[in-house]
């Protein structure tokens, strides 16, 4: 690698959970003796897992400024557009006509996403929170009867599809609302068969008790006048569909894709082809999107950029470990699944948290750094833990006396106005069960609004 500057430049593209695992990586691992640059369309870092949670009023989508984010990894931010890479230049132009060099790049600008379901609510996120809130409203005033989850045929991540109905169940059964019928339609064989034959079975058993029939092997083909179209099977009538959109891979200028745009890297995420030039999450060929895969192959391209650069030793290589928080209505179940290609190798699940700090995106840097652990060092890195071998049901049984100590704690400080105690006990509450409970956003809001005025 031949540095254009005094001290290599790394010059990351992305503003999501990939570009910024990788900026907060290469700040772990070099510490200075890198100049790093963070391009980003958005100013904002949004925190999409939490958006499932956002319709109920269980959590609201956390957003963090990137320039403070920069700031902390010690880079300069670029608001700007990625246009084109120049490889044999080391340079990429952006959209205000900024010509940015490099010394190594790491492309994490995510996949495009595309509605395929005509008729049908896209889930995608913090921006359409409002759209599935009104679907909510329409079942919880008796206005609709059938609601049908639908996964698409395109390998990507069905985690928030299953937590959308499950949180929608719950919702409805706390409402009182009698008659509503809710349907998952997906093309597994078995749902959430990465994670292993447990985690099926579990889910299985999870969906049956909360009354959500389960279409698996099932391919939807289209919606017309309430009714859904599956392929070879028989249709279901549904007054409301939600489903997740249909990934594309980015496609940009100067990098080498496949058919759908997807860009195909090595086991250091290094994009086969392009000396110096790394890519992670969505936009790569790898089959799961998914955060926690996107902030691996981020850290692979650190590492090997680092290595590079002769400030470490042997990069370690992609080797992709699924961690999973699932958000069911009543207390998160962890899931956990060494990955080889498309299927795991081996699978763990508990109740009790198997990763720390726990989190719905496990990036090994990003996850304590938006738990709150900066200034970054080090030492701050996401840890695995083992399942608990305490019976399920005593786990149970202390994680909700755990929620309820901490409910009274808070509500208790909030009454003698020590608001920054209420509220950092609802941040535990928030770690324990990954969303609040019903009301407590709104509490939240108030006692912060409190503990400014007193600050």
């Amino acid at each position: 690698m031949t540095a254009k500057s005094p001290i290599p430049r790394v010059v990351v593209c992305g503003g999501g959970v990939a570009g910024v695992e990788a900026l907060l990586a290469l700040r772990g691992l070099l510490d200075g003796d890198v100049e790093t640059h963070l391009v980003a369309a958005n100013s904002q870092f949004v925190y999409q897992p939490l958006a499932v949670a956002a319709p109920f009023g269980l959590a609201e989508t956390h957003l963090s400024d990137l320039a403070d984010i920069a700031r902390d990894a010690g880079a300069s931010l670029h608001v700007d557009s990625l246009v084109r890479v120049d490889a044999d230049d080391r340079s990429i132009q952006l959209a205000s006509g900024t010509v940015l060099p490099y010394d190594a790049l790491i492309i994490a600008v995510g996949a495009r996403r595309r509605d395929w379901l005509k008729g049908a609510l896209h889930f995608g996120g913090a921006a359409n929170v409002r759209a599935f809130g009104t679907v909510l409203d329409r079942f919880e005033k008796g206005m609709a009867k059938r609601l049908c989850f639908v996964y698409p045929e395109t390998i990507g991540w069905p985690l928030p599809l299953y937590e959308l109905a499950l949180l929608t169940a719950s919702r409805l059964a706390d409402r009182g609302v009698t008659g509503a019928e809710l349907t998952i339609v997906t093309p597994e064989a078995n749902p959430l068969a990465v994670f292993g034959p447990s985690a099926s079975r579990m889910l299985r058993e999870l969906l049956a008790t909360r009354g959500i029939a389960l279409e698996t092997g099932a391919h939807a083909e289209g919606i017309e006048d309430g009714t859904l179209h599956l392929r070879e099977r028989p249709a279901l009538q549904v007054d409301h569909v939600v489903t997740l959109a249909w990934l594309e891979g980015p496609a940009l200028p100067g990098l080498p894709a496949d058919a759908a745009g997807f860009i195909a890297v090595d086991e250091h995420s290094g994009i086969i082809g392009l000396e110096d030039v790394y890519a992670a999450g969505d936009g790569t060929s790898f089959p799961v999107k998914q955060g926690g895969v996107a902030s691996q192959q981020a850290d692979a391209a650190a590492e090997a950029i680092a290595a590079r650069i002769g400030a470490t030793g042997t990069p370690s290589p992609f080797r992709p470990t699924l961690r999973a928080m699932l958000l069911t209505g009543i207390a998160p179940i962890y899931l956990r699944a060494q990955v080889a290609g498309e299927t795991g190798d081996s699978f763990e699940l508990a109740a009790n948290p198997l990763w720390w700090p726990p989190s719905k995106v496990a990036g090994r840097y990003l996850a304590p750094y938006l738990a709150g652990r900066s200034p970054l060092t080090r030492s701050e890195v996401l840890e695995d833990r083992p399942p608990s071998r305490e019976d399920p049901l005593k786990l149970r049984r202390r994680h909700d006396e755990a929620r309820e100590l901490a409910l009274t704690f808070a509500e208790r400080d909030a009454a003698q106005r020590d608001f920054e105690s209420a509220l950092h006990w609802l941040d535990v509450l928030e770690r324990i069960d990954g969303v609040l409970p019903p009301g407590f956003l709104h509490k939240r809001a108030i006692w912060q609004s409190h503990a400014h005025e007193e600050s």
